[in-house]
């Protein structure tokens, strides 16, 4: 019998590592302060944000590279929130973000095992 996966919303990690914690963990390998590199980060996070809205991609050592993309329109069903009869809509072009990952961090997460639990949690049953 065939096992069914849980959405992907359902495996995606739930914990998250905000950027105070990545800022210590940096400050005790540096020595730097945790505000100094808080605002470096966020200062970094701004003008990374400025070259994407430009629509140049970004390359990060080890992580990998952030693009811009143009979705072109197309058309689309609008549901009227399950009220009414649901009409034709063009939905206009916009710019979504891309990663493409690294072959360092490919690599790594390659690599690192997979507990039974772990595949466990994957599916419904």
């Amino acid at each position: 019998m065939k096992r069914k996966l849980k959405p992907l919303s359902e495996r995606k990690p739930n914990k998250m590592v905000k950027l105070d914690k990545l800022a210590r963990e940096v400050s005790k390998d540096t020595g730097f302060t945790a505000s100094d590199i808080k605002l470096v980060l966020r200062s970094t996070i701004d003008i990374i944000i400025d070259y994407l809205k430009e629509g140049k991609s970004i390359s990060l050592p080890k992580i990998g590279m952030f693009f811009p993309v143009i979705k072109p329109p197309r058309k689309v069903m609008s549901m009227n929130g399950g009220i009414g009869v649901p009409k034709a809509m063009q939905m206009a072009a916009r710019w979504v973000l891309r990663f493409r990952p690294g072959a360092f961090v490919k690599k790594e997460l390659t690599n690192h095992p997979v507990s039974e639990k772990q595949v466990e949690d994957l599916y419904e049953d």
